[in-house]
C-alpha cells in the first residue's frame, strides 16, 4: 500500500484520534490507531478507541496498492505528522513497517505495525434522528459549563456536562456542577422538538472536551443520543461517547427566586481585583472577603503567614451592608467566560447561594455557593 496525503488534514484527523487512543491501556490495541486504505474510494479511514469513547474519520488520499488494514501506535503517528515539514506525506506499508517520508526522501520513519484483528469492533449509528447544531454552539454549550464539573471519581455523575432539551422554549440547555457551584447555558435549536433526547443526558468530561474540539472547526454537526451513546456526526467523522449512567440531581430546586441585594460591577475590574487579592491567599481554598457598600465593593483576603492584601473596586451596590465569603477562583472561572463589560451578582446571607448574569451572556446563570470561615 502507498498514499499520498496533505499534511494538515492527516495531522488534524490525528489529533482527533489520539486524544480517544488509551495512552495508558492494558490492551496494547487500545492505544493504536486502526489505518484501511481504501484505493477504490480515494480514502484512507482510522479509528481509535477506548472501550468507552470512539472515533473513526476518513480522509482523502492518493491511495495505490493493497487495501489491508494495519495498526499503528497513534501518539508517535500523530507527533511524526504533527512535526513534519512538507505540504504532503507518503504512506507506505512495507512488511511489519510504516514508513512515512516525504517525495524525495529527505526524511524517513519507519513504524512498527500490527495486525488489525485484535481492534475491537465498533457500534454501529444511524444519523437519521440527529440533530443538527452550528459547531460553534455546541462548542460554546462545553466551553461555557465544563470548568464546573466535578473531578472527584465519587460524584461520577457530577463527572458530566447534562445536556436538556427545553423543547417548549426550542433550547438545548448544558448544566455542570461539582455541588459547590452550579453553571447553565441555553442556546435555541432548530428542530429541538422533534429530538430523540428523552429527559436528558450526561456526557463525561472526557468526551465533553472531545466533542468541543471537533465542533468548533465545523460550519454544522449532527447530534444524537442513540442506546446511551452521545453521538456526533461532521461530513468526515463520527465521534461517539458511552453517556454516564444515572439521574442528574435537580438542579433547579437550588436555584433561589429572590434576592435583596443585588451588585453590579465592572466584569474586567473585578477580575483584575480579584487576581490581585489571590496573590496572598491559601492556595488550596482561596477564600477572599467582599465587604459590600452603596458606590463599593472592598475586597479582601484572610490573613496568612505571607501577608494580607485588600482592593478597593467602584461598583453599584443595593441592598443591606454586607459582608460575604467565596472560593476567588469559583469567581473567576465564571467572569472569565462571561462576554458581559458589566455583570450583575445576586447576593444572599450565610449559606444563600449567589447568582452570577450579564446582559451579553444570554441565557447564562452561574451559582456559587458563599464560603463559611
Amino acid at each position: 500500500m502507498q498514499a499520498k496525503i496533505e499534511t494538515s488534514r492527516l495531522e488534524k484527523m490525528l489529533k482527533n484520534i489520539e486524544n480517544v487512543a488509551d495512552k495508558k491501556a492494558s490492551m496494547a490495541v487500545l492505544s493504536m490507531v486502526l489505518v484501511e486504505p481504501k484505493s477504490s474510494e480515494s480514502y484512507i479511514y482510522l479509528t481509535a478507541t477506548d472501550l468507552e469513547i470512539g472515533y473513526k474519520g476518513k480522509i482523502f488520499a492518493e491511495v495505490e496498492g493493497d487495501e489491508t488494514s494495519f495498526c499503528v501506535p497513534a501518539r508517535k503517528f500523530y507527533e511524526i505528522i504533527k512535526n513534519f515539514p512538507e505540504d504532503e506525506v507518503l504512506l507506505i506499508k512495507d512488511g511489519n513497517k510504516l514508513i512515512i517520508k516525504d517525495s524525495e526522501e529527505r526524511i524517513v520513519y519507519n513504524l512498527s505495525i500490527t495486525d488489525s484483528e485484535e481492534f475491537p469492533s465498533l457500534p454501529e449509528f444511524v444519523e437519521e434522528n440527529a440533530l443538527e447544531v452550528p459547531g460553534k454552539t455546541l462548542a460554546e454549550l462545553i466551553s461555557n459549563t465544563i470548568f464546573c464539573t466535578s473531578k472527584e471519581e465519587s460524584r461520577f455523575v457530577l463527572g458530566g456536562i447534562f445536556f436538556e432539551p427545553l423543547k417548549e422554549e426550542g433550547k438545548l440547555r448544558a448544566v455542570a456542577s461539582d455541588g459547590h457551584r452550579l453553571v447553565l447555558l441555553d442556546r435555541e435549536i432548530v428542530g429541538i422538538e422533534n429530538a430523540d433526547f428523552n429527559e436528558g443526558f450526561i456526557v463525561g468530561r472526557k468526551a465533553a472536551k472531545q466533542i468541543e474540539d471537533i465542533a468548533e472547526d465545523e460550519l454544522a454537526v449532527k447530534f444524537g443520543y442513540i442506546n446511551n451513546y452521545v453521538v456526533i456526526w461532521t461530513t468526515n467523522s463520527v465521534f461517539f461517547a458511552r453517556t454516564i449512567e444515572g439521574t442528574y440531581p435537580d438542579y433547579r430546586s437550588v436555584i433561589p427566586n429572590e434576592y435583596e441585594n443585588i451588585l453590579k460591577v465592572d466584569r474586567k475590574l473585578f477580575i483584575d481585583a480579584l487576581k490581585r487579592v489571590s496573590l496572598v491567599i491559601n492556595e488550596k481554598f482561596k477564600p477572599i472577603t467582599l465587604e459590600l457598600q452603596t458606590d463599593e465593593i472592598i475586597l479582601t483576603s484572610q490573613e496568612t503567614e505571607m501577608g494580607k492584601a485588600q482592593v478597593k473596586l467602584s461598583a453599584s451596590y443595593e441592598g443591606k451592608p454586607l459582608t460575604v465569603n467565596y472560593n476567588a477562583d469559583y469567581l473567576l472561572d465564571a467572569l472569565q467566560v462571561m462576554k458581559s463589560e458589566e455583570i450583575e451578582m445576586k447576593i444572599g446571607e450565610e449559606r444563600v447561594p449567589a447568582i452570577i448574569t450579564g446582559y451579553r451572556d444570554e441565557g447564562f446563570l452561574y451559582l456559587v455557593m458563599p464560603m463559611v470561615l
